[in-house]
């Protein structure tokens, strides 16, 4: 067990819920391990975990102690799963990290099995435990894990994915909200499926009309298309990926959509090139990056995306745009709107600010926890 000494500001930081305490916060550490309780003067503050190479020197687990094993994470499943109820599919994410109280690991469940993510070294010392805990509380039929971030450089972790237990299914279809999808853990982006578009998925088609003409960039397996085929005239979906665009050709099987012209394409050339107008156009690029020092290239391409789907909508048309970024703020996004809508000479009304669904959970003690942003902007014509 290592004990953390921290000053009062800190100590004041955790009480209140803020999950970090970075490594220059720190006023001294004893003992050794990757289970630690940090202190004050004043005595015990909060349990948690100890990463002691890494700028995130302690993640809250709790304010009480307790033992790091196969019934603690058992226990912290339970309580996630309370939180899901309600969710109209039977894939979504059972563990968001802080936001569940279990920094650094992601666990996604896609029907029968689990995709876990380690990002943390404790998390890594801890992995069988969050196996044995994933089965004893659903005797799933895979456990898959993807920590092939690069981000894990960061803990002294090396970029890795495999399977930990069971059989993966040769053909792994979820359903959600009445549609099927067609998911691969294995070589997909994040783990696989953008499970944090669900409620924006439905939105969109709830909001449509009938008869749009619809773009759909960035559109990786073509969620958002199968959806809104239902309702659209006309859909293109455009992507640079061939691994997805070959799924996306799958979803659209499997949900009998005949109205969708997939492109293989990058989405911003693409938008430079194209001389029709659509209803509806959808822009949901992964992350550019999350580096603090890389802001000025995402608010960028928002601007860029922003102007360049502006001139391809209709009069009374609407641009979904979305960063799934948390460097990228509302505010930032806000105002990289009002610039493209300046630059232009296109007015804009915003009609929706929409984020990430229950199971990506947003506590507000934790800012970073508020990552996936989207706008719904209309185009208005010029008075």
């Amino acid at each position: 067990m290592v004990k953390i000494l921290v000053g009062d500001k800190v100590s004041r930081k955790v009480k209140r819920l803020y999950p970090w305490v970075f490594a220059d916060e720190i006023i001294r550490v004893e003992g050794e391990g990757y289970e630690a309780e940090v202190y004050d003067k004043r005595g015990f503050v909060a349990f948690g975990t100890y990463s002691p190479n890494s700028r995130i020197r302690f993640r809250f687990l709790g304010f009480e102690r307790e033992r790091i094993n196969g019934d603690f994470f058992e226990r912290r499943f339970v309580r996630a799963l309370n939180i899901r109820e309600g969710i109209d599919s039977n894939a979504y994410r059972l563990v968001f990290s802080e936001s569940d109280f279990l920094g650094g690991l992601i666990v996604d469940r896609y029907k029968d099995g689990f995709v876990i993510q380690i990002r943390s070294k404790p998390m890594e010392v801890f992995k069988n435990f969050v196996v044995e805990g994933l089965k004893k509380s659903f005797s799933p039929e895979f456990i898959y894990e993807r920590s092939d971030m690069t981000s894990r450089k960061d803990e002294g972790l090396k970029p890795f994915k495999g399977l930990l237990y069971g059989r993966i299914p040769e053909s792994l279809i979820i359903e959600e909200n009445g549609f099927n999808f067609l998911v691969d853990i294995v070589g997909g982006l994040k783990t696989g499926f953008y499970l944090d578009q669900r409620d924006n998925r439905k939105y969109l088609f709830e909001s449509l009309r009938g008869g749009e003409r619809v773009l759909d960039l960035f559109c990786y397996t073509g969620a958002f298309s199968v959806y809104l085929s239902k309702k659209a005239r006309e859909i293109v979906a455009v992507d640079i990926n061939d691994n997805a665009l070959e799924i996306a050709k799958e979803n659209l099987r499997l949900n009998g959509c005949k109205n969708v012209n997939l492109i293989n394409f990058d989405a911003f050339e693409f938008l430079k090139a194209e001389n029709e107008l659509y209803d509806l156009i959808i822009a949901d690029p992964p992350a550019i990056s999350k580096k603090k020092s890389e802001k000025e290239s995402i608010k960028w391409a928002i601007w860029k995306l922003t102007v360049l789907s502006l001139k391809r909508l209709k009069d009374y048309g609407r641009l979904f745009i979305c960063s799934c970024t948390y460097q990228m703020d509302i505010k930032d996004m806000l105002s990289q709107i009002r610039l493209a809508s300046f630059d232009t000479g296109i007015p804009v009304a915003v009609l929706s600010i929409r984020t990430q669904p229950k199971d990506h959970p947003y506590i507000p003690h934790f800012p970073e926890s508020l990552y996936l942003k989207c706008l719904d902007i209309l185009k208005l014509p010029k008075p």
